[in-house]
């Protein structure tokens, strides 16, 4: 039986690959800050925050007793870009992811590492100008680009040779904080993660429909 940790399962995409893992008969260990709603006898849920150093050692207990993973910002011009928010935001999407992986080291040999990464962490569509007459915040574009060097860390890191380590952009997602370009309902986006987390073989970045996926 596959087992599948997941963050962010409260709402938005979290939520709808949850639904798909489990509706597969995989089963789901599920991390948010927030009580889950999700009754499955399958479903596993571990409510802390990933900003917090805390939540490393209180994942690895919630794990080890089993029988058996988005947030806005602001400042969109450098006159009104708050330093701490990059920081919460780096912590939010690489530091938490690493903490997450840190505390569940030990049970991921020969599985699949992905991280749900975004076209605005893009060194590249940002240096070509591809959103250069949007308001795209530069906090979140920081920490989506230190997500990506996580992955490619994590991708040569000896220690984790038996795992897979993927980056996927999920596409343009109607969730509460998608842009307003977007063209996709998060049920879909699960749909075409999980497919495509199926079917990758190889470490690297891919795009759930398809579309250019660069770092």
């Amino acid at each position: 039986m596959k087992v599948a940790l997941i963050t962010g399962t409260s709402k938005g995409l979290g939520y709808e690959l949850t639904k798909h893992y489990l509706s597969s008969g995989s089963i789901v260990i599920g991390i948010s800050r927030s009580a889950s709603s999700i009754n499955d006898p399958n479903y596993y849920h571990c409510a802390t925050d990933i900003t917090k150093e805390s939540s490393v050692e209180k994942l690895r207990v919630f794990v080890k007793s089993l029988s058996i993973s988005g947030v806005g910002s602001h400042g969109f011009h450098l006159s009104e870009v708050d330093p701490q928010e990059v920081l919460n935001q780096v912590n939010l999407h690489c530091v938490g992811a690493l903490r997450v992986i840190t505390a569940i080291q030990g049970y991921i040999s020969n599985s699949k590492i992905v991280n749900i990464t975004s076209r605005l962490g893009s060194i590249r569509q940002n240096e070509r100008g591809d959103f250069s007459m949007r308001e795209f915040s530069y906090s979140y574009r920081i920490g989506k680009c230190a997500q990506n060097m996580l992955s490619l860390c994590m991708a040569n890191d000896p220690e984790l040779s038996g795992a897979t380590v993927i980056s996927i952009n999920p596409g343009l997602l109607k969730t509460a904080s998608g842009s307003n370009d977007a063209n996709h309902t998060a049920e879909d986006g699960a749909a075409a993660i999980v497919k495509l987390v199926d079917t990758v073989q190889n470490s690297g970045i891919y795009h759930a429909f398809e579309e250019e996926a660069v770092y």
